[in-house]
């Protein structure tokens, strides 16, 4: 069994656990990797004002824990890092459509460990030989969708093929550079505030640069659905909006 599916199952063990052991009032958010840091401190404050209420997260690549929610797993909202997978879910009745919103943007950056060789997105092929560039898997992490997409756009993904190594999330990605392992990353913004080891090399302006969104949903049929959706426009309200803005996040 390989370390991805070695991931997933652990991920849906640890869904399954929580919905058994869940307490009246808890919800259950299954929210993209990039949340890390940002969910902790959104939970702390809605808790703060809301007696009773428990926010319990998983965390992990944004397709991984789609595929989870479209096999059962016990969630009660989900927030992504794009909005397709959302907007699926939604079209299978997995999550209540009419729930959906957009609650942050991002931005994509090049990041390099300090000291590193320079670059920019439309330089990437021209690293040394030898040397590669990290990104999240497309197709199971919205990062790493937006990095193709753009490197497309830039006449630079072709060239850099074979030099790529794929990451199961944004955080794993992150990790790469800080380890030394890769010349080079793509990222989100907020992942490298307080990384003294990673130094931004470049960010995604212009014609053809990704606008990344964080959406969310409430998962259809939820236990928690109530407690989901006030969550949720705690998420969306001013208090919420400026502890996202604390961690580097854009408004919607």
């Amino acid at each position: 069994m390989n370390r991805r599916r070695l991931g997933l199952l652990a991920a849906a063990l640890g869904l399954w656990a929580c919905a058994r052991s869940a307490p009246a009032g808890e919800v259950t958010v299954a929210a993209a990797a990039s949340l890390r840091a940002v969910l902790p401190d959104l939970a702390r404050a809605y808790q703060a004002t809301h007696p009773g209420a428990h926010l319990a997260a998983t965390y992990g690549a944004s397709g991984d824990l789609k595929k989870q929610v479209e096999g059962g797993a016990p969630v009660d909202a989900v927030i992504f890092a794009a909005g397709r997978p959302v907007d699926e879910l939604a079209a299978a009745g997995r999550v209540e459509a009419t729930s959906r919103r957009v609650i942050a943007s991002n931005a994509l950056v090049l990041i390099g460990p300090r000291g590193g060789p320079s670059a920019t997105f439309a330089t990437l092929a021209a690293l040394p030989a030898g040397e590669h560039v990290a990104i999240g898997e497309p197709g199971a992490v919205p990062a790493g969708d937006y990095a193709r997409a753009y490197l497309t756009t830039l006449r630079q993904w072709e060239a850099l093929q074979g030099r790529l190594v794929l990451g199961g999330d944004v955080s794993a990605v992150l990790a790469y550079v800080r380890r030394g392992e890769v010349a080079a990353a793509i990222v989100y913004r907020t992942e490298v505030r307080g990384v003294p080891e990673v130094v931004v090399l470049d960010e995604a302006r212009g014609p053809g640069a990704p606008h990344p969104e964080v959406v969310a949903a409430v998962v259809s049929g939820a236990r928690g659905a109530a407690g989901a959706g006030a969550f949720l426009q705690f998420v969306a309200s001013d208090e919420g909006q400026r502890i996202l803005g604390e961690h580097g996040f854009g408004p919607p």
